[in-house]
């Protein structure tokens, strides 16, 4: 394991369990009602329901990885003049945007195509995870979050575009 893999391991679970309260109240987020959770935690679910689980995030993480070796393999054509390390940068900012907006949509899609007892199974996992929030609402604010940070991040990618 590399030292980046490390620190990230260690500060990004504690600041996310910091942030939650703090997203909660700014974006007005709606716990899931007593019960929902009484109904998702009485039901015994499929094995194989964790496989799928796990398929669904890797397919949102995949995204912002795919963004990055793109940027990766194609910058140097797109950007000639620039050092490596510009297409590199580019990528790494976009990746985190693509996590939050693709990761939006794809979560809206598995969502509309999943059946109500994989909605349960996945209201378990987001309860038992600490993000027991309506997921309509969470998709809602991932976009949101997503153009907040395209914005903030706007001055840096002009930066990188224009030196």
């Amino acid at each position: 394991m590399s030292s980046t893999e490390f620190w990230v391991g260690m500060l990004v679970p504690p600041f996310l369990k910091w942030a939650n309260p703090y997203l909660k109240k700014f974006f007005k987020l709606t716990e899931f009602d007593s019960e929902t959770k009484t109904r998702v935690f009485a039901k015994q679910y499929p094995a194989y329901f964790s496989f799928l689980y796990g398929l669904w995030i890797l397919a949102l993480l995949s995204t912002g990885f795919i963004v990055l070796l793109w940027f990766m393999i194609s910058g140097p054509t797109i950007f000639p003049d620039k050092s490596y390390a510009t297409p590199i940068f580019l990528g790494l900012i976009n990746m985190i945007g693509v996590w939050f907006i693709l990761g939006a949509i794809l979560d809206f899609f598995f969502w509309q195509i999943s059946p109500n007892n994989f909605r349960d199974y996945v209201i378990l996992r987001q309860i038992k995870s600490g993000w027991g929030y309506d997921i309509k609402q969470q998709i809602s604010t991932l976009v949101k979050i997503g153009i907040i940070y395209y914005i903030f991040a706007l001055p840096i990618v002009l930066y990188l575009l224009l030196r």
